[in-house]
């Protein structure tokens, strides 16, 4: 969505994924979200409870499906059925290089090489 309005990839990958594991989670892993909650912005606050509601039944149907198809056994026979292929490892590298190639993977790799604990190792 960043992309769509005008926002760089690394801007988009800042916002997103970089915000979320830099951030967000490590203080959510040592304080809990009951602290997040409480010490976010006014403007974070409100938007969480604007939105939780949304989000969350935007989701659940594809958390139900996958639930569903784990607990019935079709996610581990369709695991099994492309892991068994002859083709499987061409296969998976075919899916994975799609992945690393997208444009968020490698914008990615740039934000994350201008870290300052990943420039330390490269100069000192």
């Amino acid at each position: 969505m960043l992309r769509a309005h005008g926002h760089s990839p690394s801007e988009a990958f800042n916002e997103t994924v970089e915000e979320a594991t830099q951030s967000l989670y490590p203080l959510i892993a040592e304080n809990g979200m009951d602290w997040m909650y409480a010490n976010c912005s006014a403007t974070a606050q409100r938007g969480a409870l604007d939105w939780f509601k949304k989000f969350r039944d935007a989701s659940k149907p594809v958390f139900e499906e996958l639930y569903t198809k784990v607990a019935n056994g079709d996610e581990t026979r369709r695991v099994l059925e492309a892991n068994g292929r002859k083709d499987y490892r061409e296969q998976l590298e075919k899916e994975l290089k799609e992945v690393a190639d997208s444009e968020m993977w490698q914008a990615g790799v740039v934000v994350r090489s201008l870290r300052p604990e990943r420039a330390s190792k490269t100069t000192g």
